[in-house]
């Protein structure tokens, strides 16, 4: 029997992202590229045997909106942080928590917990060496007032 996630549907992750927020979030579902380049954020979820079992790659600008979005901080931050080509310190530390919570976005049987073991920043943003059996989501999100980003979400068996 597979383990693995069940892909989400575009409509949930806006769901979720709207209550997570208090903002007005769709999301689509884009064609998956393998993998995200160039990565910004890559958030790696793991089972108690610290296996793989998830992961959610951004690119900068989807990330920096995600971490601009949590507390709302103001969009010139996000675009000096664009600019820069770096994240700042608010900008990775909500990111930090939005991926923490984003662990719901991924089903597996009760038996099995997930959660998140890292998130890996900027030059650090490295996925994993990709399997064959793992499955790719794309989204392209839109947050009211921060605008749209690219997010993909990788389920691995």
């Amino acid at each position: 029997m597979s383990i693995a996630s069940p892909a989400i549907l575009a409509d949930e992750i806006g769901k979720f992202m709207n209550h997570l927020f208090g903002l007005k979030v769709s999301a689509a579902k884009i064609k998956p590229e393998e993998p995200v380049h160039p990565p910004a954020a890559v958030a790696i979820y793991t089972d108690g045997n610290d296996a793989v079992r998830g992961q959610i790659a951004c690119d900068l600008r989807s990330v920096a909106i995600l971490g601009a979005a949590l507390t709302q901080i103001p969009m010139g931050v996000v675009a000096d942080s664009l600019q820069s080509g770096e994240l700042s310190a608010n900008l990775r530390a909500n990111a930090y928590e939005v991926f923490n919570i984003s662990v719901n976005l991924f089903f597996y049987r009760p038996s099995r917990r997930v959660v998140l073991s890292e998130v890996r920043f900027e030059q650090d943003a490295v996925m994993p060496e990709w399997q064959s059996s793992w499955k790719p989501d794309a989204f392209q999100i839109n947050i009211e007032r921060y605008g749209s980003g690219h997010l993909q979400m990788i389920h691995c068996g």
